[in-house]
């Protein structure tokens, strides 16, 4: 007995002795261990059986994931609520005698897409006292001939034409229009960029917003309309779904200042008590960075029901790339902690990181989580672009915006890191160099441009230089054209098998019918082919029905060009 429990202890001795790391581990380190837990025949949570970088990981991601379906759902509750009901019309409460004036000053350079219409909604507000500056800066300017035929058209409204320009900073826009807001008649102050209109009710509910105690900015949602071409698609998916939803909760939250500069009203004291608008020249997001010096002074902003609709047009596929690049580059110093997060406000980041954490959780698997979010996503962004719309997407409708959504998401990404990787911009005169301080300095003359149209001060044409093609050419790289061709392509074969268009539908149906209905006329088959061949030899004509064939062939073919898809292709 005493020789079996010598032995047994000095058994004991040597496993302390060879594994001393082990039994501190187990025993020390980590009391709470699984191994452990058994022998103590406790029950296992998830979160004891998660090291502390899981669990952080785990928190981490689910919070992110909770917080982004929470903005989602919040800006879509906004936009049902504030934007699906009409607008209450309120102009009937504001006379010539008691209505506070309002000086309207639209800058322009250029002609912009339906630039008519949009200068046109100026003029028909319903509104009792108010005046349009129109600035222009050169007196060769296009947009001075619809500027003069509009105020031949509405004689009765204050309108002037304003050709002026004073370099007050790099901003052209502020450059634009210094002058025009230096001889406004009126306190309130409505800047309104050229490729906007609103409708005839905005100034009266704006108005009303501006006079609520401690209000200093009033200002409208951004709506992207009309887009031409697939780059245009892809404007319009950025700007009416997640930057849509995002700018409605941030606004209704109420955190701090998020302001763009479509569409803003304000009053010119408060502008001077904070400095006066020329001190704003030197920054490019110049909207941003006023509304934030008012937001820090104190005034509240507010918005009304309505949108700012802006009409995208033509728009090529790079333009778009470069157009988010730039902006992107801009607010990494203006908004840098907003900057910092852009990533987990993507569907596809957002995603990745809340299926590690939700298998980590509930063992689901992460593609199955993936696939659940991807679909919730989309539906949120649907169903917000209809609130905003006001219309619902039909069947043959949804492939295209499928398309857009989905290529505007997986790009959004490689944009972001391309984008804060850099410190210059390419923008409407010239190069520019960032500053940490938010201030610009320019580096270069432009170089010379393939584009013969004028660019607008609020939505230019983003020029393709004609330098050489190198790897930091975001847009002219062949890697990257190839990558977004592809992607393209993929999408859109996608996009054909799941819908199938109802041309094609009818064209098998059709077929289907002439094969079970018709005999096949062998002997006349034969005929027609002996008169064709017969035609071709001596020069004669075939017959009408080849030649329509041909035609529409043609037809078919030139259309096919036009699609965005096929030239990117």
């Amino acid at each position: 007995m005493n020789n079996s429990i010598i032995t047994y202890i000095q058994q004991i001795s040597q496993q302390y002795l060879t594994e001393p790391m082990e039994i501190f581990r187990q025993y020390i380190m980590y009391p709470a261990t699984i191994q452990h837990k058994k022998l103590m025949h406790h029950h296992v949570s998830v979160w004891e059986s998660l090291s502390n970088v899981e669990t952080f990981f785990l928190v981490f991601s689910i919070f992110c994931w909770v917080v982004m379906m929470g903005f989602s759902i919040l800006g879509l509750f906004v936009a049902r609520k504030r934007y699906a009901a009409p607008r209450k019309s309120v102009s009937s409460k504001y006379t010539v005698k008691n209505a506070p004036g309002v000086t309207i000053i639209r800058p322009l350079k250029g002609v912009d897409c339906n630039l008519y219409n949009n200068l046109q909604s100026s003029f028909r507000q319903d509104y009792p006292v108010f005046e349009i500056l129109l600035s222009v800066a050169s007196e060769k300017d296009p947009a001075i001939k619809v500027v003069k035929e509009l105020m031949e058209r509405y004689p009765e409204v204050d309108a002037r034409l304003i050709i002026a320009k004073r370099d007050v900073g790099v901003n052209p826009k502020i450059n634009n229009m210094i002058t025009s807001y230096e001889s406004a008649k009126y306190d309130i102050i409505w800047i309104l960029d050229s490729n906007i209109f609103v409708e005839p009710g905005c100034l009266a509910r704006s108005v009303e917003k501006l006079s609520l105690p401690g209000v200093g900015l009033v200002h409208h949602l951004p709506f992207a309309v009309r887009p031409a071409t697939f780059g245009s698609e892809l404007e319009m998916m950025f700007l009416d779904t997640v930057h849509a939803k995002m700018y409605l909760a941030i606004n209704l939250l109420g955190p701090d200042s998020c302001v763009v500069g479509k569409s803003n009203l304000y009053r010119k004291s408060d502008i001077e008590s904070i400095g006066g608008l020329a001190q704003f020249g030197q920054y490019i997001a110049e909207d941003n960075l006023l509304a934030r010096a008012l937001w820090r002074k104190g005034f509240k902003h507010e918005m009304t029901t309505d949108l700012a609709y802006q009409p995208l047009g033509s728009m090529e596929t790079a333009d778009y790339f470069l157009r988010r690049s730039r902006w992107t580059r801009i607010r990494k110093y203006t908004v840098t902690a907003a900057t910092v997060v852009e990533p987990l406000t993507e569907s596809v980041i957002c995603g990745l990181i809340a299926s590690y954490g939700f298998s980590l959780l509930w063992q689901i698997h992460p593609l199955n989580f993936f696939a659940f979010h991807i679909i919730t996503w989309f539906m949120l962004d649907l169903s917000l672009f209809q609130a905003l719309s006001g219309k619902k997407i039909e069947v043959e409708e949804l492939r295209g915006f499928i398309m857009a959504w989905a290529l505007r998401e997986i790009t959004a990404l490689p944009l972001y890191v391309y984008s804060v990787i850099g410190n210059t911009v390419d923008w409407r005169d010239g190069t520019f160099r960032l500053m940490t301080n938010s201030t610009v300095v320019k580096i270069q003359l432009p170089p010379p441009t393939n584009r013969s149209h004028k660019r607008s001060l609020s939505f230019p044409s983003l020029r393709l230089s004609t330098r050489p093609v190198d790897s930091r050419n975001f847009s002219l790289n062949p890697w990257v054209v190839a990558s977004i061709t592809s992607v393209i392509l993929v999408i859109d074969i996608v996009m054909d098998v799941l819908f199938k268009s109802e041309r094609n539908g009818k064209s098998r149906e059709t077929d289907s019918n002439s094969l079970s209905l018709k005999p096949i006329d062998k002997e006349g088959s034969r005929r027609r082919r002996r008169k064709a061949m017969r035609g071709a030899s001596d020069g004669s004509p075939g017959d009408e029905k080849s030649g329509n064939e041909d035609s529409s062939a043609d037809e078919r073919d030139m259309k096919n060009r036009s699609d965005p898809i096929i030239r990117a292709a």
